[in-house]
């Protein structure tokens, strides 16, 4: 006799399904087979059957079920797998492993992650496929309506979850991401707070090619975590969208000869911790350059991380770097990234290209200039200048979003016989703790890294043509002098209008004081959960 509980329930012998009888008499059965081979008091079965009001007659009906349960296996008399006895304090349904579904269920799964461990990645997704295959829908989904509120059945749901998740992560390890995409989808629609398979699908998107579609993913989940939770996502999971957003080599699905795909070396346990990729704005950048706008920003990330530093130019105001230090220290800075983008078509006059992109440098070197900012060094097509270096003010946002506001005008607001109609400008303004590291090399000249810079380039993706986008530590800083329009909220950023009428013009250098403390690494001090 063979039992299934992994859908609706059902019970056979030799290929022939057997008639189960009423609803007591099933309930009975499917919470025994949940139990099975382990005794179960009479007056658990009393709550499980009858949640809400136990009916006088209960403990006969509880008897009159095991009775007719006790005929149905006298059908397999042959066949000694499956016996219902009678044990104090209640019953004990006892089945040999392979009847029932569920214990099949549990044995390949077990397996397939001993075949996952040692590294047979390919043995394994086979492994984990046929145990997820006898699924045939929710376990007893012919029983679990809403009076049905047994704990087995959400543990059953996680076993299933956790032997999926499994599955993905041996694909993923053998290169079938394109085969798994749309399961992972449906998985993470499904449950779009369980940061494993979230972390799965953003790996899966990202090596289709599809790395915004990854960042939305991160964006999506964690979006839902603060607003529902007030809670962060792990860092796992920010460890992961960091990859994505350097094109980091480990992302990569590990090379191994032909000869060896099924013996592929084992990879570090996959970042695993959808919520639908939020609708397109328009002018946002085209989905279709998603790779190539991907890898434009990640590269220019890392540069940016890299070779971030303060240069002193007279154009730039003339404001010195500060003397040489022997170690790192942290302060907070606003940082304006404006990011230049155009074709490559026929009709385009490169000259044009080469003039517009200087144009732009020095708009931002004289607008920088003004406000007391530093220019970055360019790595077109980013541009970047930074507020605070020499020390923060507490008006350093507010210069930073000013110098936003000029750039914006010069470029997005000229006249179009001066702006060439194939330039597209995309400004984004962050603020946040940096770290400024002193190398020997740089003659006293600091780098700047940190989650600011690593925000900034986020929000930069998402930035629409002609906008400012600010994130919310940038907004609170300068909501006194700056407009905003009430929504887009982070994640995607908020749009910065004007100034203020009445705002001030002054530029006093109302010095902030620095954080004390060692810098924390990457990840630094945290900012609000609604930041970016």
């Amino acid at each position: 006799m063979h039992f299934r509980i992994l859908g609706s329930l059902q019970a056979g012998v030799d290929g022939t399904t057997m008639p189960l009888g009423g609803v007591i008499k099933r309930r009975l059965l499917a919470y025994l087979l949940l139990n099975a081979n382990r005794v179960v008091a009479t007056h658990k079965l009393l709550d499980v059957l009858w949640p809400d009001e136990t009916p006088r007659t209960a403990r006969k009906m509880i008897g009159n079920a095991v009775r007719g349960l006790r005929l149905d296996l006298a059908h397999g008399a042959a066949d000694t797998r499956a016996a219902l006895l009678t044990c104090a304090p209640g019953y004990q349904l006892r089945v040999a492993p392979d009847a029932v579904d569920l214990f099949l269920f549990r044995r390949h799964v077990e397996r397939g992650r001993t075949e996952a461990g040692a590294g047979d990645h390919v043995t394994a997704a086979r492994t984990l496929r046929g145990a997820l295959d006898l699924w045939r829908g929710a376990a007893l989904a012919d029983l679990a309506d809403g009076a049905l509120n047994w704990p087995e059945l959400d543990a059953l749901e996680s076993e299933r979850l956790g032997a999926l998740e499994d599955y993905f992560e041996a694909g993923l390890a053998i290169g079938r991401h394109h085969e798994i995409l749309g399961e992972l989808q449906t998985a993470v629609a499904e449950d779009p707070l369980r940061e494993r398979l979230s972390g799965q699908l953003m790996v899966a998107l990202y090596r289709c090619g599809r790395q915004t579609d990854a960042l939305s993913v991160f964006r999506g989940i964690r979006t839902e975590l603060v607003e529902r939770f007030g809670l962060e996502p792990s860092r796992e999971l920010r460890r992961l969208e960091r990859s994505i957003l350097e094109h980091a080599p480990d992302l990569e699905v590990p090379a191994s000869p032909p000869g060896e795909r099924h013996r592929a070396p084992e990879r570090a346990r996959v970042a695993t911790l959808v919520a639908q990729q939020p609708p397109r704005r328009p002018e946002a950048p085209d989905a279709r350059d998603a790779p190539a706008v991907s890898r434009v920003l990640a590269r220019v990330g890392r540069d940016h991380r890299r070779e971030h530093r303060v240069v002193d130019r007279p154009e730039d105001g003339g404001r010195p770097c500060t003397g040489h230090r022997s170690s790192p220290r942290r302060t907070r800075v606003s940082v304006v990234l404006a990011w230049v983008r155009h074709d490559l078509s026929d009709d385009h006059d490169l000259d044009g290209v080469q003039h517009a992109m200087a144009d732009i440098e020095a708009v931002l070197r004289q607008q920088s200039s003004q406000n007391g900012g530093t220019v970055g060094p360019v790595t077109a097509p980013v541009f970047s200048a930074v507020f605070g270096i020499d020390g923060p003010r507490r008006d350093d946002a507010t210069r930073a979003v000013r110098t936003a506001f000029a750039l914006r005008d010069r470029i997005d607001g000229s006249r179009p016989r001066t702006r060439p109609s194939w330039l597209r400008l995309h400004v984004a303004v962050v603020t946040g703790d940096a770290c400024l590291s002193y190398l020997p090399a740089h003659s006293g000249v600091p780098t700047v890294t940190g989650d600011a810079v690593d925000r900034g380039f986020r929000l930069l993706a998402m930035a629409p043509r002609g906008q400012v986008r600010v994130c919310e530590v940038t907004r609170q800083a300068t909501e006194a002098q700056i407009s905003y329009h009430l929504g887009p909220e982070p994640p995607e950023g908020w749009e910065a209008v004007r100034v203020r009428t009445g705002a001030g013009q002054g530029r006093a250098e109302t010095r902030a004081p620095e954080p004390s403390g060692p810098p924390e690494g990457p990840g630094l001090a945290r900012l609000t959960a609604r930041s970016l």
